[in-house]
């Protein structure tokens, strides 16, 4: 292996050894995301609220599309989002229908 392809190489491995620290602190946050998505369900199933509410949906996605501070497309962040919104989604139906077992 060339010099250049070795500092190329040792670059990459840094990087991606980045990302693999920024994918756990990711997972961290969904885990604790869905600790408040779990509350939220406690909370909507026992006030017979609806689960799923499309305008705090719309919101959410509104919201992160027009703030989007990254390099992505909004319409990728966006995507990102609603599968975390379904998702958590259905945890709170999981949860429902474990209640009414």
């Amino acid at each position: 292996m060339t010099e250049v392809k070795k500092e190329f190489s040792e670059q990459l491995a840094n990087i991606r050894l980045s990302i693999d620290k920024i994918d756990e602190s990711i997972v961290e946050l969904l885990k604790q995301r869905s600790e408040c998505v779990k509350q939220i369900a406690i909370i909507k199933c026992s006030s017979g609220q609806a689960i799923y509410d499309q305008s705090r949906e719309a919101t959410i996605l509104d919201n992160i599309v027009k703030n989007n501070p990254t390099n992505y497309q909004s319409v990728d962040l966006a995507n990102i989002f609603h599968a975390i919104l379904r998702a958590g989604l259905n945890q709170q139906l999981l949860f429902r229908s474990e209640l009414k077992d």
